[in-house]
């Protein structure tokens, strides 16, 4: 992916996550022991530098541009800028309680981060499917921050098992065939027909410091 595309699909994230998080937590399940295989896990951090932070004063028509009299509206506006120099201006709402705390200069660090795990004929994990999310966003008074972590999982059925290849065969939802590697998993605890569950976790943090 263009490293400029990319770039504009995080700081959307960024703006996106910035307006709308407020303090909550969402039910979530307990701590998941350890996996027996990890399918995927990827990690993306992208660090902006705050080049000028205020209130905008903008017409409140875009027809207004020509510079004629009429109703306007005050917006709050962030201009960012990653290492290349590429610049992005993000309005944020009301809901950043925090907006007075970002100055010119302060670093935004990015992070997204991405795993699924696959856990085998564990006790207490209830089959099926489903997601939780949790949510946080930084006290009053501090520089903005969020985090967001959202799992979901879903239940499969062992249709193999290679204890040789340390490999655990399921069958997607879409029937389709899948291999998985599993390191850790003891192959004379489980057989075909047992039930895996997928777990995915998806989280994104967004964190605002003084530069050093």
């Amino acid at each position: 992916m263009n490293k400029h595309v990319k770039s504009g699909i995080v700081l959307m994230v960024a703006a996106l996550l910035l307006c709308t998080l407020v303090p909550a937590m969402a039910a979530a399940p307990e701590s998941l022991p350890s996996a027996d295989g990890i399918v995927a896990s990827e990690a993306a951090e992208m660090q902006f530098t705050v080049v000028s932070v205020g209130v905008v004063e903008r017409p409140a028509d875009p027809a207004m541009m020509d510079g004629s009299a009429g109703m306007t509206r005050s917006t709050r506006e962030v201009v960012l800028e990653d290492k290349d120099g590429n610049k992005k201006t993000i309005t944020l709402g009301k809901e950043v309680k925090n907006f007075d705390q970002i100055k010119k200069g302060d670093i935004v660090t990015i992070a997204l981060k991405s795993q699924v795990a696959v856990f085998i004929g564990k006790m207490g994990l209830v089959p099926g499917a489903g997601q939780s999310k949790m949510v946080f966003s930084a006290p009053k008074g501090m520089k903005p921050g969020a985090l967001e972590v959202e799992k979901q999982f879903i239940t499969l059925t062992i249709t193999n098992l290679d204890a040789d290849k340390k490999e655990v065969t399921v069958r997607m939802p879409d029937n389709s065939i899948k291999k998985i590697n599993t390191p850790n998993l003891n192959f004379a605890a489980v057989k075909v027909g047992d039930e895996v569950i997928v777990g995915v976790m998806n989280e994104t943090s967004i964190q605002v410091t003084a530069p050093q």
